[in-house]
């Protein structure tokens, strides 16, 4: 079918400039210029209609994917201040908060998002690796906030190391500057 297609475009292309050579040059450089205006006018609506649909899934998708990510800054951060607060999670609540996570995050997040969750949570389940190094765990979890915001659109400009992690670790710089992170 589609060989069919291409031959009848090439049998009208020929014919088309057959007659074309066949006409006066005015009326033949009226022609050309004309279908020329109209080729380029449904171009561009052709190429709008495709650009704004896909903006349009682009919102869309944002959107759905927005509240998974809010839910797991909002977990951690009752995680991370549950001592202070007196609001930290049970275990059992940070079981089915993980795998609750981890099914949206698959279907939601981004491929960046998805590698930065895994890589936090190979590392959260490694104690041995915790033991030689605890900053790892938050330095990805920074990495992990870095690549969700980058996800969602942001720039993530001007943002260094322990940065993100300044807002709720309030030593993060000693840390840091103690050769404790990797």
């Amino acid at each position: 079918m589609l060989a069919a297609l291409l031959y009848g475009t090439i049998v009208a292309v020929r014919a088309g400039a057959r007659v074309l050579a066949s006409l006066d040059s005015d009326i033949a450089v009226a022609i050309i210029a004309a279908a020329a205006t109209a080729f380029v006018s449904v171009l561009s609506i052709v190429l709008a209609k495709a650009y704004e649909a896909r903006a349009l899934v682009l919102k869309e998708h944002r959107e759905k994917k927005t509240p998974v990510y809010e839910d797991l800054i909002k977990f951690m951060f009752r995680i991370l201040m549950g001592a202070k607060t007196g609001k930290a999670p049970t275990e059992k609540e940070m079981l089915d908060f993980m795998s609750d996570f981890t099914q949206r995050v698959i279907v939601w997040g981004s491929d960046d998002v998805l590698a930065a969750w895994v890589k936090w949570r190979r590392t959260a389940v490694n104690a041995e690796a915790l033991k030689t190094n605890p900053m790892t765990l938050m330095l990805l979890y920074e990495q992990l906030i870095l690549t969700i915001r980058r996800d969602l659109g942001h720039k993530n400009q001007n943002l260094r190391t322990g940065d993100v992690l300044a807002l709720f670790v309030n030593d993060i710089d000693q840390q840091l500057k103690g050769g404790k992170a990797s």
